[in-house]
Parts: C-alpha cells; structure tokens; sequence
C-alpha cells in the first residue's frame, strides 16, 4: 500500500533532499503495516524483509541476517532480519532511507548504534554515552541482561512522540538524540537523557514484561519515567534531577485536580480511549505513586520485588495485581491496599494541617479530601480519602526532623516527638507524596519567616506550587501566594524560580487586566522584586561558572524580561541576539532559548525573515528547534500573517505545527487572530496533525483567554 503522511503507521518522511518511511505503530497501527491481531497480548516473533534501493539503509527490531539481490527488480537489494524474541505489534519497527550509521559504541555485551540523516554524525557522542550509561544502570536493576542483542537509536526527522520504545530499535525526535554538547543547554541535555534513559527502561518495562491490555498503560509508562529519574540522577547527580520531577509532578497534580480526570488505571474500549491515556495521569502521576511506594517499602526490598516481577512474567502479559504480588512477596508487607486506592481512584487528597487546640503545638490535626480546581463542585464529591503516607518535616530547637505516618481517615491526629517547642512544619517532606497541603495561615507564616533555614529546594518548590493551587481553587487569597513569592524574592535555585514564574505569568496573564495600572503595578513589583538579583549576576558567564548559576540567571531572564517585560531587560536581549546570530559561542546555551524568545517580541520583519534563515541553515537539531517556534513569538501582523500562511508547508514539519499554533495562542498581541484560523481551518488540522498532539493543542486552547466572551 502507499505510504501515508500523518506519523501512524507506515509513513514518508522528508529530510534534506532525502526520502524516507518509518513505523509508529503504538497504540494500535501496526494494523496499517500489515494484517495482524493488533492488541499487546497477542504476542508475536516477527522476521521482517525489506526491498530497498541500493544505497538506502534499513533498520528493524533485529539485526540483519543477510542481504541479497532483489533479481529482476533494478537497483534494489533485499534485507531479511533475524526473528525477533515475542514482541507485542506495537513494537514492530522499521526505518528505510539514506540513513548513515555512528560507530559501535559498546555498553557490556550490547552494541549500540545511532542512525541519522546524513550529515549529522559529529552529533551522536552525548547520545551514545547517555545511553550506554543507561544500559548498565537498568541492567544492574533488573538483575537481567538487555533482552534484544543489539540496539540501534533511530534519529526520526519528523515524529508524532518523543520517541517510541521499540524493542532493539528505538526511534527518537532529532531533538532528543542528536546533540552538541557545546552549544546544547543544560536543560536540553538533562531532557534528551531522561528521554533515552525512559526508552531504555522500557527494554524491559513494557517489551519483555508488558501490560495485558491498555487500562493497565501505566504498568509501563509510570515505570519507564520514574526509572528514567533515577538512572539518570545516579549517573548525574550534579543535574539534580529530582527537583525537575517535581515540576513533572506539578502538572499532573494540576491535570488530577479537573472534575473530567481519569484514574492511573483506566478502562479503555477503544483505541481513542487507549490514546487519550497517554498523558500526566498515566506517566508524571503514575511515577509519583510508583516513587511513594518504594519510600514505602525502601529501595532494597522494592527493587527486590521488581526483580522477582521480572523473573516471573519474562516475555509475557502483566495486570497490576501481579506487581503488588511480587513486591509483597519480596518485602512481607502489605502492598495492595495502599497502592490499589492510588492507581483506581481517581484525583487525590487535599490534606489540611493545623493544631489541635488545648493539645499543644506537637500535636496536629491531619484533614484529607478530595482537591478539585473548581470551587463549585458540591461537597459530596470532595469525600473520598485515601490510605495516605503523610510525611511531615518540623523544626524545633534542635533542628529539622522528619515523622512518617500513615492517615486512612477523613480525620486523626498525630504527634510529633518534638523534645522542644515546636517552631515549624510541613506536611510533606521532599515533595515524596501526591498530594497538596493546606497549613494553618498562622504555622505557614511562622514557615516563610524560617524559610532559609527549613526547607529544600524540593520542598519550596512544593510549597510555591500548593499555594497557587490553593488560590486557583478558591481555597486561598491571592495575598497569601504573593507572600510566599515575596519570601522567595532571594531564591537562588532556578528549578524554584521556574516554578515560581509559571504561576506569576499566569497572573500577569489571565488575571490581571492587559494594560491596566493593575498590572504596571504588578509588573514593576516583580521586575524590582527579582531584577536586582539579575543585575548582581549579570548577563556574562564566567568561564567557572557552575551550571546552577547559569540556569538561575536564565530563570531570572524569564522572569524579569518574560513577564515584567522590564525595558533594559528587552534591550539587552535584543543587543545579544546579535552576538549570537554572529557567533554562536558569544552567548551561554542557557540564555539562547530566552534571548531569541525576548528579541522576537520586538522584532520587524527583517528580523523575522533572520530566524528563517537560521532554521535553513540550522546545523543542530535544537537549534532549528528553537528558531523555529519563536517564530510564533513574534507580534505584528506581517509575521503572523507568514507564520500562519507557512502551517501546511514544508517548512513547519507536522511533529511541529502543534508547538507553533500552542506559542502562538499564548502571544497576547497575536492569539485571537490565531484563534480564528484555528477554528476556520480545525476540520483540516485534524486531519494532518496526529491524536496526541490534538490533544495538547486542545489543552492549550482552554488555556487562552481569546475564545472566552465578556458578560455586555
């Protein structure tokens, strides 16, 4: 049959004058490539043969066996691989073209290849080590060799996900593969080894043991993100890797706090139903369940009962409740009445913390409900509870200490062994639990006047983001959240500002009224709040600098450039945009995506048509990347006009016409008129854009504010 242009399936692609056709077969389109019983159960060993032209490559799941003459068929040559292990059809890949292949890099007894376009093999390096790194950590885990020989990492040049799972023959975004280490930011390296790291895990979570059926999708995906986490923090602890899971966690708490979420499992009965699970519920929320159950049971005896998991269900089909019977077995202890409350009910806790009068200050009242971000859902929804591993770090006169309970009741109380007076709490340590915490107003003051002293990165992040969410939900003023921004004024971690600056940019931008005093107002309170930290660090990066350093002074970029859009702030991005397009070391990689987003605000038509250029000739995959979208940064009319007329052209790839419609619906100057192509072309985006990316561009619809109609 032909190949079809839509990313499912069997698909062309084109790159650089080249032709080419890959698989995406997840969650059920392997039924387009060829007929077959297309659900994860019915597990199979494919031998796949492939004609193609002389000159072109071919990648499978297994290695090549042999390749012969196609005869009478010109100049062509056929490749048969070797039978594979069982694979669920989800996992049958096949890439065709004129790929090139890097060198062999060895991980144990595992060969590892990176397929790319031509001329991009000086980008491979970080790749190969960060999966080779991967490799022997998983395998140290698991106590199991990699199951599939060798393993080939295919750079896809245009790719609905972020990169698919299969077995032996991986396929990423270019993004997320290919990479110079040197012009690359240190978010864009954490984020492709996390990518390769979740992959990786897969090899085992979800190839060699798979889940039985779609509602069970967590069993993989929950797994693979929170393994990825852990890989990659023990390979480079200095990343601090753990804190941007927090973030992670952040989302899915915001996605789990809607009236319309879904469980962790969730019954699926269609193949839409299996596609709108792939989301924050089923990865972010799973993997924080999956993390609050090894704290649960300790490192050891979990990764004991994962071992024996493994073992056990090797090649075949898995439901949850033959997890929670290995980890019980492993660790003698109860298991599947705390984790089956987690993974089948839906939303999670808002848990309340305060004194309990006339018992004195060690003694707190411990409150759980459900959180819904809608004030307006009636009380009868909000009782639910959950078995609950509270985790509560206080702080005395003899310093911090941490308490572990486990609340099973709307209501109870717990004390804490404090030998002094008790100065501080807070309901939940390192962020470990799925939930968030409401403090007496008077116990939150006393925690933001030690805040220096009290609590981790982690843990302030955690804080910041319960406030907003508490305001969000009608549960707490908007005061209270610009106190806590307040006393993070001096905050020296970027993971901290980053979240920070997501809540204030919402504020800037959806509550307080564009171009009213209220928002000068609020907008000069932030700019003066955090710009001077800004103006003590400096635009320039020393040579020594730590990367902690250089990610908070981006963070602060956004910040006071972003969203105060402070004057000196847009004018110095603009001045070092122009170093930049001149010289790509004049600028550190961690400002780069800042500096071209600020200097697009401002920017005319001929520096429009400058970031085209630099995404023709971008010699980085994240550098086209970047040019590329922030061409929906720009705000007059001209340059949307062009931006909008290039959606359906080559020149926007579809893995990207989602990304750049989402930028340009949160441009304020430019959103309603992007507001109105979308609703006047919508029947034809759906057509070209695959599901998953619908799905967001859906998200990022509800987010703007152009749609909604004043009140006359």
């Amino acid at each position: 049959g032909a190949l079809n242009q839509h990313l499912r399936g069997f698909y062309a692609a084109q790159a650089g004058g080249g032709r080419y056709a890959f698989t995406q077969c997840e969650a059920a389109d392997a039924r387009r490539v060829l007929p077959c019983f297309d659900e994860p159960a019915f597990k199979a060993r494919f031998q796949v043969a492939v004609t193609i032209a002389n000159g072109h490559a071919a990648v499978s799941n297994g290695p090549v066996e042999r390749e012969e003459s196609a005869g009478g068929r010109g100049n062509k040559r056929i490749v048969r691989f070797a039978r594979t292990p069982p694979l669920s059809t989800y996992l049958l890949a096949l890439a065709v073209g004129p790929l090139e292949a890097s060198p062999i890099r060895q991980a144990g007894q595992t060969p590892i290849r990176i397929w790319h376009v031509p001329g991009k093999g000086q980008l491979v390096d970080f790749g190969l080590e960060a999966a080779a790194e991967a490799l022997r950590r998983l395998e140290d885990y698991f106590g199991i060799p990699y199951p599939y020989g060798k393993l080939d990492l295919v750079a896809v040049p245009d790719f609905e996900a972020g990169a698919m799972e299969n077995a032996g023959a991986v396929f990423f975004r270019e993004t997320l593969l290919l990479l110079d280490p040197a012009t690359a930011s240190l978010s864009e390296r954490k984020r492709a080894a996390e990518v390769i790291a979740h992959e990786l895990a897969h090899m085992w979570y979800g190839d060699l043991v798979t889940m039985a059926w779609w509602d069970d999708l967590w069993l993989n995906e929950a797994f693979a993100t929170w393994m990825a986490y852990r890989v990659v923090d023990d390979w480079r602890p200095e990343w601090r890797l753990w804190q941007g899971f927090e973030h992670d966690r952040g989302g899915a708490l915001a996605l789990d706090a809607l009236a319309s979420t879904h469980p962790i499992y969730a019954t699926v009965r269609s193949v839409a139903e299996a596609t709108e699970n792939f989301d924050a519920i089923t990865y972010e929320k799973g993997a924080a369940v999956v993390r609050m159950i090894e704290h649960y049971l300790g490192p050891e005896l979990f990764r004991d009962g994962v071992r024996l998991y493994m073992r056990r269900h090797r090649d075949g089909n898995t439901v949850a409740a033959d997890l929670w019977r290995a980890l019980e077995e492993a660790s003698g202890r109860q298991v599947t009445r705390v984790a089956h409350a987690w993974i089948t009910q839906a939303g999670f806790p808002l848990v309340t913390l305060g004194p309990v009068p006339g018992k004195g200050a060690k003694m707190l009242r411990v409150r759980q409900e459900r959180f819904f971000a809608d004030p307006r859902v009636p009380a009868a929804r909000r009782r639910a509870r959950w078995p609950l591993p509270l985790v509560v770090k206080w702080g005395a006169e003899d310093g911090p200490s941490v308490e572990r309970f486990l609340v099973d009741k709307a209501s109870a109380e717990v004390t804490l062994p404090a030998a002094a007076r008790l100065a501080w709490y807070f309901g939940n340590a390192e962020a470990g639990g799925f939930y968030r915490v409401l403090h007496d107003p008077a116990d939150r003051a006393a925690l933001l006047a030690n805040l220096a002293d009290t609590l981790s990165a982690v843990e302030r992040l955690a804080l910041a983001g319960d406030q907003w969410a508490l305001v969000r939900a009608g549960r707490a003023t908007i005061d209270g959240f610009l106190d806590v921004a307040d006393a993070l004024g001096d905050e020296t971690d970027y993971d901290v500002l980053d979240g920070l600056g997501g809540a204030l940019g919402v504020i800037d931008e959806q509550i307080v009224e564009p171009g009213s005093p209220l928002q000068e107002r609020f907008r000069r309170w932030l700019a003066g709040r955090f710009g001077q930290q800004l103006e003590r660090l400096g635009w320039h990066a020393a040579a020594d600098e730590d990367d902690a350093t250089r990610l908070r002074r981006a963070a602060l970029v956004r910040l006071v450039g972003g969203i105060a859009e402070a004057p000196e702030v847009l004018s110095a991005a603009r001045k070092r945009l122009q170093g930049y397009l001149a010289d790509r070391s004049a600028l550190d990689p961690n400002l780069a995506d800042p500096v071209v987003a600020l200097a697009a605000r401002t920017g005319d038509e001929a520096l429009y048509e400058r970031y085209r250029q630099v995404v023709a000739a971008a010699t980085t995959p994240q550098e086209r990347r970047r040019f590329l979208l922030h061409l929906a940064s720009f705000r007059t009319r001209a340059t949307l006009k062009r931006t909008l007329e290039a959606i359906g052209t080559p020149e926007i790839p579809t893995q990207d016409v989602a990304f750049i419609l989402m930028r340009l619906l949160s441009n304020p100057p430019v959103r309603e008129e992007a507001w109105r192509f979308m609703k006047r072309r919508w029947t034809a985006l759906r057509r070209r854009v695959p599901p998953l990316m619908i799905s967001r561009l859906v998200e990022a619809t509800a987010r703007t504010r152009c749609w909604r109609r004043r009140a006359p």
